[in-house]
């Protein structure tokens, strides 16, 4: 990820947006060069153990991790605010309350805005949960994308080799330690992706910490989207851009 955004100087403004100008932009927010090759040699390593599956998704994460984001510019009483923001729902004459560092004489750079008559969040992209959140998440992918695909090998080989395969001195000496083997990989990578992903925890805790918000740990923005949806269908709602109440 680029460099941590988070910082111990972020205030909370309050005003009405004015001069609004947001654009659609294409941008890098995880990986670095130098994190992109060591990812591209974590997917080669993988590969050379025989973790064909998250090989592939290693090097196609080192090849492109561009995404689009909202770079918006605007004025909040006579204060100048810019920053990348994830999907910027709000309008010139909202009501808003922003997090943002301060970098010059009435120059800011917002981390996360929230209008106050609906609760609408925008925040800075992956900036949506607690260090918690985002532990209980990364081992929950971990296990379920491991045993998934210990899962689908396990189908291939009973339907080559039927069930002779599955013969006491295979299970004991094969399925079992190969088991272990992927699991051991597959936790050596996800521990460091989700390492990788805690800068964007720490702008989230930031951010939340400046909002006056309790137990920012835990705070889950997705979830708290979905449980305060109300008459919002739109589907990038609770994805882009969030609502915390």
């Amino acid at each position: 990820m680029k460099k941590d955004n988070s910082t111990k100087t972020a205030v909370l403004l309050k005003g009405v947006i004015s001069n609004l100008q947001r654009s659609k932009r294409s941008h890098d927010f995880v990986l670095t060069e130098v994190q992109h090759r060591q990812v591209g040699a974590t997917a080669i390593a993988a590969s050379a153990l025989g973790a064909g599956a998250a090989a592939i998704g290693l090097i196609g994460m080192a090849g492109n991790s561009d995404e689009e984001a909202d770079w918006v510019e605007f004025e909040l009483d006579g204060k100048q605010i810019k920053g990348w923001l994830w999907m910027m729902p709000m309008r010139n004459g909202d009501q808003v309350e922003v997090v943002a560092d301060q970098v010059g004489t009435d120059r800011y750079v917002a981390y996360a805005v929230k209008r106050e008559s609906d609760d609408l969040l925008a925040v800075y992209p992956h900036a949506t949960a607690g260090r918690k959140v985002h532990y209980r998440k990364s081992l929950k992918i971990w296990l379920w994308s491991t045993m998934s695909l210990y899962a689908v090998v396990m189908i291939v080989l009973l339907i080559q080799q039927g069930f002779d395969f599955f013969t006491a001195d295979i299970v004991e000496f094969g399925l079992l330690p190969g088991l272990g083997l992927s699991l051991l990989i597959t936790g050596i990578m996800a521990f460091r992706v989700s390492r990788k992903l805690m800068g964007f925890v720490k702008i989230a805790e930031t951010i939340f910490r400046t909002f006056g918000w309790p137990d920012v740990e835990n705070i889950d923005l997705r979830k708290t989207s979905r449980e305060e949806r109300r008459e919002n269908k739109l589907p990038n709602f609770g994805v882009l851009y969030f609502r915390y109440k």
